[in-house]
This record gives C-alpha cells, structure tokens and sequence, in this order.
C-alpha cells in the first residue's frame, strides 16, 4: 500500500507499508548488569529534565521565526484572495509552517534516539 500527499507548502510525502524484524538494542551494562534506568519529566521551562539531572532545553522555534512569519502573512493579506500571486504568498507562509514543524520534530526525534540509546529502562 502507497500513498502520496501534497500538504499546503506544496511538499509531496510519500507512506508506505513494509515488514521488518526488530533487532533488540543491548544492554547498556551488560549483561547480567543492573538495568540503567532515566525517569524523564516534561516541563515549561526545559522540555525534558531526566532523573539524573540533565536537562533538555525547550528550543522556541516558534519565537525564532515569529518576525518571518509575521511578515509573509502581512504580505498575504495584501493580496486579493484567489489570485495567482495570493496562491503563490500563501505558498509562502506554509513553507515557513512548514520549517518550524520540521526544526521541532527533529529536535525531539533526536532527543528520543538519544534516550534509547543511552538508557534501558525510560
């Protein structure tokens, strides 16, 4: 089963389905060894503050790009709403959508990798 779609920055993102066996990680230990387990606690201030005290920064990335985005929804209200140049601004301003989603996932996709592969018990 495929499937491909267009979303609103004009980005096309194909799926498909597919089997694999999993490979277990080892442990970080050893074996025989304890465990090493992380509790992890979401917060406001830093996204993540794990129990041996590290602490996960909270990134704006929607205060980063704030000013940009700000300016290409101001330029697409100026436009007359159906026109090809409307089209082409709102085009525009879901491309930066587009960039603060991605800068997000990719932080915490990196953080979760880095969690797994450090620790045995989350």
């Amino acid at each position: 089963m495929r499937e491909r779609r267009l979303n609103a920055a004009g980005q096309y993102h194909v799926c498909f389905v597919c089997t694999e066996e999993a490979d277990l990680l080892p442990r970080i230990n050893g074996e025989g060894v304890d465990l090493k387990p992380v509790g992890v606690d979401l917060g406001i201030e830093s996204l993540a503050v794990l129990s041996t005290g590290e602490k996960a920064g909270n990134p704006r990335w929607f205060e980063n790009e704030q000013e940009r985005l700000r300016r290409e929804q101001q330029k697409l209200s100026r436009k007359e709403k159906g026109s090809n140049n409307w089209e082409r601004q709102r085009k525009r301003v879901a491309k930066v959508h587009q960039r603060i989603q991605d800068r997000r996932k990719d932080f915490i996709e990196k953080l979760t990798t880095r969690l797994v592969e450090n620790f045995d018990v989350i």
